[in-house]
């Protein structure tokens, strides 16, 4: 008869707790950090990144363990966190961001027929980069202008 076999995740294989992967992710506890030191936080980063970065390093968010060890600058508010990062070459995977192109247009669509300040107000609520919404907006009115100029043509005298 087969053994079984225990197989570990990489949670567990990581080496870290759940407190010390969590405030990887969302930072230090307002009582302070789980670590005793810098040094010792960089180390549970470089132990624990693959599977903080696998859990919650997605849908164009980042932990505060990327932010504070891989990102050069100051961590961009959470409300433009998305825009932010796609707007920076090699950040996001380009499955990432195609999963937010995907869930902007369809937020984008969703805004038509509503009123200028609300569909801008909209956008902002879904973080939309006015780069993908400039694009989108030009597309939706050539094929306007081109059914125009076909009817024109249509319509001119032979």
């Amino acid at each position: 008869m087969p053994r079984a076999t225990v197989r570990t995740s990489d949670i567990d294989a990581c080496g870290l707790t759940l407190s010390e992967l969590q405030e990887l992710w969302l930072g230090p506890a307002p009582g302070g950090s789980l670590f005793r030191d810098r040094q010792e936080l960089e180390g549970a980063w470089a132990q624990g990144r693959a599977v903080v970065m696998r859990l919650w390093g997605r849908g164009g968010r980042r932990p505060a363990g990327y932010y504070e060890f891989e990102f050069d600058g100051p961590r961009p508010a959470y409300a433009v966190e998305r825009s932010t990062l796609w707007r920076m070459p090699g950040v996001l995977s380009a499955e990432e961001r195609s999963e937010l192109e995907v869930e902007w247009k369809a937020a984008f669509a969703a805004a038509r027929g509503m009123g200028a300040q609300e569909r801008r107000e909209h956008y902002a609520h879904h973080d939309i980069p006015h780069e993908l919404i400039e694009a989108w907006v030009a597309a939706c009115r050539r094929p306007r202008r081109q059914a125009a100029a076909s009817q024109e043509e249509a319509a001119a005298p032979k």
